[in-house]
C-alpha cells in the first residue's frame, strides 16, 4: 500500500520497534523483504518470519515494557546467527535454539533466512522446566520431541486463525507441553507433558501421515507405526480417542479424494475404476460399497449429478 522507497522505513519504525520491540538493519543491498505471520494462542504465540539478508537487534531500551517470554526457534533456512544470554552461535536449517526474550539479543541472517518460533510466557514454562534461563542462547538437542513440535507447527500453517478462543487455548497448551518436552521437563511435569501435549502431537502426526500417504494402495498400519517410531498398539490406542479406527481414517481420506475427482471436470476423462485406484483403493467392488454407504449414491450417480449442475 506504500511507495516502495517508504516500505522498509515504515516497517522498521511503525511495526518492528512498536510491535516486535527491536531494530531492523537491512543487509539486502536495498531490496529488503520481510514476511511475518503471527498466531496468538493464549499464553503461547507462534511466529514465522522469512527475510532477505537482515539483522534484528533487541537492546536494553527495548526491554522496558517487555514481558519475560522465552522463544524456541527452529531454523528452516539459514545460516542464522543468534546472540543471547552471553552465547553466540550460527545455526543451519533443521537446528533449533532457545532465546530469553527478556534479555538483549541479536539475530543476523547474512543470506536471508526462515525461522519459525514459539513464544512462551516465562511463568508457564518455568512451571514445567527447571531454570530455562540456563538454557538460553544455546542449541536445543535434536530428538523426537523437537520433531513432534516441528510437525505440529507445520500443521498449524493450514489452520489459519482458530475459530474459538477455547481451541486456541488448547493448541497453546499442547505447544507449551511440546516446548517443555523438547527442553526437558521436571520429573513432576513429565507425566503431564506426555499425557497432554505430546500425546496430542503424536495423534496429529498419525493423522498427517494418513492424509499424506492414503493414495498408496500398500499403505497400512505398520507403515504408520514404523515411520513414526510407535508400536501398532500405541497408534491404535491414540486413534481410539477419535472414535475411528485406522481403517476408518484411511478409507475416509480415500473416499473424499475419490469424491473430489468425480466432481472435478478436469477428471472427466478418467474411468471410475481409474479414480478408485488413484484414490488408493485396490478393489473396485469394495470402493463402490464404501462410497455408497458414505455419500448415499453410486460413484457414477455423483458424477452425473455434478455434471448436470455445472451445465445449468
Amino acid at each position: 500500500m506504500l511507495p516502495e522507497r517508504e516500505r522498509f522505513s515504515t516497517f522498521r519504525e511503525e511495526f518492528a520497534r512498536q510491535n516486535l520491540a527491536l531494530d531492523v538493519i537491512d543487509h539486502s543491498g536495498g531490496r529488503p523483504r520481510i514476511d511475518v505471520t503471527y498466531l496468538p494462542l493464549g499464553t503461547v504465540g507462534v511466529c514465522s518470519i522469512v527475510t532477505a539478508p537482515a539483522e534484528f537487534i533487541r537492546d536494553k531500551h527495548h526491554l522496558k515494557n517487555s514481558s519475560g517470554d522465552f522463544g524456541l526457534n527452529i531454523i528452516k533456512a539459514g545460516p542464522v546467527q543468534f546472540a543471547n544470554a552471553g552465547q553466540e552461535r550460527v545455526y543451519d536449517a533443521g537446528s533449533a535454539c532457545l532465546i530469553d526474550r527478556g534479555r538483549p539479543m541479536r539475530v543476523f541472517g547474512p543470506r536471508g533466512g526462515s525461522v519459525r518460533y514459539v513464544t512462551v510466557q516465562a511463568a508457564a514454562l518455568k512451571s514445567l522446566v527447571a531454570h530455562p534461563e540456563d538454557l538460553s542462547g544455546r542449541a536445543v538437542r535434536p530428538g523426537p520431541a523437537l520433531r513432534l513440535l516441528d510437525s505440529y507447527l507445520r500443521s498449524l500453517a493450514s489452520l489459519g486463525q482458530p475459530r474459538s478462543s477455547e481451541l486456541a487455548s488448547t493448541i497453546g497448551v499442547h505447544l507449551l507441553d511440546l516446548v517443555a518436552a523438547t527442553l526437558g521437563p521436571t520429573a513432576e511435569a513429565a507425566n503431564i507433558v506426555a499425557e497432554r501435549g505430546v500425546k496430542a502431537a503424536r495423534l496429529q502426526a498419525i493423522l498427517a501421515e494418513v492424509a499424506r500417504r492414503f493414495s498408496d494402495p500398500n499403505f497400512d498400519l505398520d507403515n504408520v507405526a514404523g515411520g513414526l517410531g510407535m508400536s501398532r498398539r500405541y497408534v491404535q490406542k491414540l486413534l481410539e480417542g477419535t472414535g475411528k479406527s485406522f481403517t476408518d481414517h484411511l478409507a475416509g481420506c480415500r473416499l473424499e479424494r475419490a469424491f473430489a475427482m468425480l466432481t472435478d471436470p478436469h477428471h472427466l476423462h478418467l474411468a471410475i475404476i481409474d479414480i478408485a485406484f488413484a484414490a488408493g483403493f485396490g478393489d473396485v467392488s469394495h470402493f463402490n460399497r464404501l462410497f455408497r454407504r458414505r455419500f448415499g449414491a453410486t460413484p457414477s450417480g455423483v458424477r452425473a449429478a455434478s455434471s448436470m449442475r455445472k451445465q445449468k
